[in-house]
């Protein structure tokens, strides 16, 4: 083997472990469709997703259903496009799209649930409210009793899943109402 050889080896030996590492440990990105500061991917749970959205799917550890049975989204920025920190609280409000069965789930900056102690990492369709005109109000990172607590959570994420979905989200992923996440606060504001 010739000394070239042996340079190539490891100059892509060295490109390949870097690669490797950042898609390992690099924040997750799942692409796609953005609406407001919800993000999915349509080919999440699709046979026609492609390796690299597949490796997603196991490294973030999505039960990846089929879309007719769930859409995941996936905010990591309110409304106004700042990133969600446990130092602030917020509050998801307006009209969940229509399915059968909805929850919204918190993890931290390493896509686990933040170890808080609180246990209050979730709400879904039968934990919150539903005002009369269809729109809920769910705090988050607030001391109220029904807030998804964000302690430990640092630079946070927030997934929203909707089992079984009415068809019209399947086609209007990028174009019906969603969900707005509004900064109430944060810690050390005046």
């Amino acid at each position: 083997m010739t000394l070239r050889h042996v340079l190539t080896f490891l100059v892509g030996s060295a490109c390949g472990a870097v690669l490797a590492a950042t898609l390992v440990f690099s924040p997750i990105e799942i692409g796609g469709v953005s609406n407001g500061p919800w993000i999915t991917n349509p080919h999440i749970g699709s046979s026609d997703a492609n390796p690299l959205t597949r490796a997603l799917v196991a490294r973030r550890g999505l039960l990846a259903l089929t879309r007719e049975e769930a859409v995941y989204f996936t905010a990591t920025r309110d409304s106004n496009d700042l990133n969600l920190s446990e130092r602030c609280a917020y509050e998801i409000t307006g009209e969940i799209p229509p399915a059968r069965w909805w929850s919204i789930t918190i993890y931290d900056e390493d896509s686990f649930l933040p170890r808080n102690g609180l246990d209050r990492h979730a709400v879904n369709s039968s934990s919150v409210d539903i005002n009369g005109d269809g729109r809920v109000v769910i705090p988050v990172g607030q001391a109220s009793p029904g807030a998804i607590a964000t302690d430990q959570a640092g630079l946070f994420s927030l997934t929203l899943r909707l089992y079984h979905p009415d068809p019209i989200v399947l086609e209007g992923l990028d174009s019906l109402d969603f969900p707005r996440i509004e900064r109430i606060g944060c810690e050390g504001d005046t």
